[in-house]
């Protein structure tokens, strides 16, 4: 069934005519997508005509994912959305449907906006502590979000360092929540001081996750620094009164905390976040080394089962499950028998009205979905991948460097990893940050039971030498 709807849909998608289609919607068009996020009408007979192949196909879309009438009308209320939907056309309209799927432009940026940070956390993936001193000036990040607006990205997460020390922060982010879907990671602290929630929420930004590692001061504090939990928890309540703001905790699991997980959840639903975000452990950064304090290959199938437990139970406790981990859409996809799986760390309970677009949209999302741009302009594949550099926004568009990545290119190719895995390659496929950290940024995540179940021990070992030194 799914094969006879890939195909379908690849050869309508890829029709001469359609694929002009999207190009018109994606360039000159563009005024018939505005009409449909709420800019007047133009009356004209092109205008009327160019309205109609549009529409058609966004009713069969939205049946076929199956979005009510009222989904449909909130998806349109959001301007933001409509950078997805032009990301989108453009895309189609460019390259068709196709192996490797890379969207035309980033859909999601994730902006360390300054090195500077109140803490130094045991594992930061930034080394995050005094600002770089070459960090993008104020009009040079402005000029940045212009030029993410032109190459049709969505979402821009800011992190760091501690975003909202960054100089000019707020200014910046107000510009940017005009245009974009605004996030910001924290971790919390400074959020203990009311008046910063509620300029989170007077500029502009949707959501605040903030980085909670335990459900107790000793284990959080072997993170974050001591005294930083009681802190922490006051920053997640302020943000939860706050009503304009949605609100998630980030918690990096490593064997120390991995006991804990489901005690840092139930704290989750209790201080009444909206969702839970398990992040991997990627050993870069100030976490450089520290593979003994990576997870073995049974605890993190426990780890996914547990979170897909929680998922399962999202309606009843108001608590939304997301993981980085491309493992989660897999554990999903199998307990499910197929019935739901994850899209770009999203879970997705429509799967089998998307099976047909699985393989293009599962996975890890690095270089082919979503960027990163460090404090100085440097352009990476991913967030945890600081060191990688693939051009600089100082020196060239975003939007050209995004498309002119020869590593880019690599990463959505999954046909040519230096390791298959044939029956998960489109759903995960491996976390490619967590790749590059064991030593090869095409080759797999070691610690998968996937790969792991059809290696010999000793190649095993020879991969993450360092992990077989510490028990679990």
């Amino acid at each position: 069934m799914q094969g006879r709807i890939t195909v379908n849909l690849e050869s309508v998608v890829n029709r001469k005519i359609v694929r002009k289609l999207f190009s018109y919607y994606g360039t000159s068009g563009k005024k018939r997508i505005d009409e449909l996020f709420g800019a007047k009408k133009e009356k004209d007979l092109s205008a009327f005509l160019g309205r109609i192949p549009i529409r058609l196909a966004l009713n069969i879309a939205m049946k076929k994912i199956g979005l009510t009438e009222e989904m449909e009308k909130a998806f349109f209320s959001k301007s933001f959305n409509k950078q997805t939907l032009l990301n989108i056309m453009a895309t189609l309209g460019k390259n068709g449907l196709q192996l490797p799927f890379r969207f035309d432009g980033p859909l999601v940026i994730v902006w360390n906006y300054t090195n500077l940070c109140n803490l130094r956390c045991r594992y930061c993936y930034q080394s995050a502590g005094k600002p770089d001193e070459n960090e993008l000036n104020f009009e040079e990040k402005i000029d940045l979000i212009k030029s993410m607006v032109d190459a049709n990205v969505s979402y821009l997460a800011f992190s760091g360092g501690e975003p909202i020390m960054g100089p000019r922060f707020w200014d910046v982010l107000s510009y940017a929540s005009k245009y974009l879907h605004t996030s910001i990671a924290s971790n919390g602290t400074l959020l203990e001081d009311k008046k910063l929630v509620e300029r989170l929420a007077d500029c502009g930004a949707r959501n605040v996750f903030v980085s909670l590692d335990g459900a107790t001061p000793d284990s959080h504090e072997f993170i974050r620094g001591k005294g930083n939990f009681a802190r922490t928890i006051r920053g997640i309540q302020n943000l939860v009164e706050n009503e304009h703001l949605h609100v998630g905790i980030n918690s990096v699991v490593t064997r120390r905390n991995f006991h804990e997980v489901q005690s840092i959840i139930n704290l989750a639903i209790k201080l009444g976040v909206n969702s839970f975000n398990h992040y991997n452990f990627i050993p870069t950064g100030r976490g450089s080394g520290g593979f003994s304090q990576d997870l073995t290959p049974e605890q993190r199938e426990e780890l996914m089962n547990l979170l897909n437990d929680y998922h399962m139970k999202r309606k009843e406790t108001g608590l939304n499950i997301i993981s980085t981990s491309p493992t989660f859409a897999r554990v999903i996809y199998q307990r499910s028998g197929g019935g739901s799986t994850g899209l770009f760390h999203y879970t997705a309970d429509a799967a089998m009205s998307l099976s047909g677009i699985i393989k293009y949209a599962g996975g890890c999302g690095a270089g082919r979905v979503y960027g990163a741009i460090q404090p100085d302009g440097t352009v990476s594949p991913c967030v945890f991948m600081p060191t990688v550099n693939i051009g600089n926004v100082r020196e060239k568009k975003l939007i050209d460097i995004w498309r002119e990545s020869e590593l880019c290119a690599q990463l959505s190719d999954r046909e040519h990893y230096h390791y298959y895995c044939k029956d998960y390659q489109y759903i995960c496929g491996g976390c490619r940050a967590r790749a590059m950290a064991y030593g090869d940024i095409l080759g797999p995540d070691p610690v998968c039971v996937e790969y792991t179940n059809q290696l010999p021990q000793a190649d095993l070992r020879a991969y993450a030498p360092e992990r077989e030194a510490v028990p679990a």
